[in-house]
């Protein structure tokens, strides 16, 4: 039963974790710098519970789901605040000395992989404590396990605009902050379901275009780092035509124009 647990609560997380590998086409990074992140991702749940104690003992966090407002203080300091705070952290330590990193989408992926490592481990502790953990992993395959690695995606999105060039202000501030706003917005919907039983149906309507928002707004962000990358990594093309008349293809990334024999340019 554990193992069937284990499996259901993973399946979505390796399924999601194929998908971004399979994405990364330019120069795919090395899988065991994968799974380190993804135990990174591991790592920031403890982090997580570390946070989420601080801000209990400060008075910060106080859990209340009875009303409106206390479901909008709970989803942000009990859950949006501490969980991607500590999901930067991890970020930040595993790609300071990260040789591997080098072109913009390598960001989101591994963002992307410390999101599913989070989202993994948290999934087994809820179904694990589920009296239905089919039904429990079956919705949270589609909801929280994409949140996460969205959110993952929007995190390494804004780090790797600043890391490799926009030092705005602005955009340091997103690499936290757009994670924050999204988890923040998608717990205070789901804490509000059980306060607003006649609205449930509404809630869950928005719950869903959340879901289409995120999975928009992930593939946006994942075109765009990948269409940087390749205009990065393709040099310009040699001057002059071809002797036939026909245009020589693109050079390899980090290839050189080279001189012929007697010093001139290739034609």
């Amino acid at each position: 039963m554990i193992i069937l647990i284990i499996v259901t609560a993973l399946l979505p997380v390796l399924i999601l974790g194929w998908w971004i590998y399979r994405k990364d086409s330019l120069r795919p990074e090395p899988l065991r710098m994968l799974y380190k992140a993804f135990l990174y991702g591991v790592g920031s749940t403890f982090v997580s519970l570390l946070i989420s104690a601080f801000l209990a003992v400060t008075g910060i966090l106080s859990v209340n789901l009875e009303s409106f407002g206390g479901a909008v203080s709970t989803a942000l300091f009990a859950a949006a605040v501490p969980e991607e705070i500590a999901k930067f952290l991890m970020l930040w330590l595993f790609l300071r000395s990260n040789k591997f990193y080098d072109e913009y989408f390598d960001g989101i992926v591994y963002a992307a992989c410390i999101g599913l490592g989070f989202a993994g481990t948290e999934n087994i502790l809820y179904l694990m404590q589920s009296e239905d953990w089919v039904l429990t992993g079956a919705i949270r395959g589609v909801t929280a396990v994409p949140g996460h690695f969205a959110m993952g995606c929007a995190m390494g999105y804004f780090y790797s605009k600043r890391h490799f060039g926009d030092k705005s202000t602005l955009t340091a501030v997103c690499i936290l902050a757009v994670p924050i706003l999204i988890h923040w917005t998608w717990d205070a919907l789901a804490f509000s379901e059980g306060i607003f039983p006649a609205l449930s149906v509404v809630i869950s309507i928005m719950l869903v275009g959340l879901i289409i928002y995120l999975y928009k707004s992930t593939m946006r962000r994942i075109s765009i780092l990948h269409d940087q990358d390749v205009a990065r990594m393709t040099p310009p093309p040699f001057p002059g035509p071809t002797p036939t008349g026909t245009p020589l293809p693109p050079p390899l990334p980090g290839s050189e124009i080279t001189p012929n024999d007697d010093n001139t340019p290739l034609a």
